[in-house]
């Protein structure tokens, strides 16, 4: 195993200068609250969905088998199934039960809106908003913070190099406002319930995979997969009557 390690050094030769790129929304940039009274906007929550995707089955997704929302509580994974709004509801609040943590321990006691949402958004992935990186090349931010210095700060998160997209998306919340477009959760169902009906047809699901897909097609659009036993069809019906 390589020892090797990159510099973790931010000078004037590495700083990326934010001015070149154009701020999308200068007032959450900009404008300081109180860090009471803040909480994640709706683009960090689209953000972080639309990311994730929804499954109404159990899936492996980066090696961890999960359902829903990246829900990984075995209950929930062998359960008949998790149609979206359920997903949704677990994991937003898993998702404010986070936030909680993160404002009863945050350094600063005001911020704007888009520094509030990228140290947040670091810290739901990382558990820390304190550094960020790996051994092979990791940033120390507590000096960076107490002291403002948010191009410092989005640099950091854009050489560490690891969750590389994710930290890039962080650092472009952090000082332009830019949060990527959003995607309504009604189109995050259909995607998934595509994706559903796709792998169910060719056959790709085992036995529980194929229960659940089976179940959560039908609660979200009262229609059968293909290919179902008309007993299987009788017995949902009635569970979802």
């Amino acid at each position: 195993m390589s020892d090797f390690k990159l510099s973790n050094n931010i000078n004037s030769r590495n700083l990326i200068d934010y001015t070149l790129f154009t701020v999308l929304d200068s007032t959450i940039v900009n404008t300081l609250k109180p860090l009471s009274e803040l909480e994640a906007s709706p683009s960090l929550i689209n953000l972080k969905i639309r990311n994730l995707g929804w499954t109404g089955y159990r899936k492996v997704v980066d090696k961890q088998l999960v359902i829903g929302y990246a829900n990984s509580d075995s209950e929930n994974l062998n359960s008949n199934g998790l149609i979206e709004s359920d997903a949704y509801n677990l994991w937003i609040e898993e998702f404010k039960d986070k936030e909680r943590k993160f404002k009863n321990t945050f350094i600063l006691d005001t911020l704007s809106q888009s520094q509030y949402d990228a140290m947040l958004s670091l810290y739901l992935q990382t558990n820390t908003f304190i550094e960020v990186g790996s051994d092979i090349r990791k940033f120390y931010l507590k000096d960076y913070i107490e002291n403002r210095e948010w191009n410092y700060i989005a640099t950091a998160m854009t050489l560490s190099g690891t969750n590389r997209l994710a930290r890039q998306a962080d650092s472009m919340i952090l000082m332009l406002g830019d949060y990527g477009n959003n995607k309504d959760r009604s189109l995050i169902k259909e995607q998934g319930l595509q994706v559903l009906y796709k792998e169910y047809s060719a056959g790709l699901l085992d036995t529980l995979q194929s229960e659940q897909a089976e179940y959560v097609y039908y609660a979200e659009t009262k229609r059968f997969l293909p290919n179902m036993l008309e007993s299987r069809k009788r017995v949902l019906a009635k569970q979802l009557s």
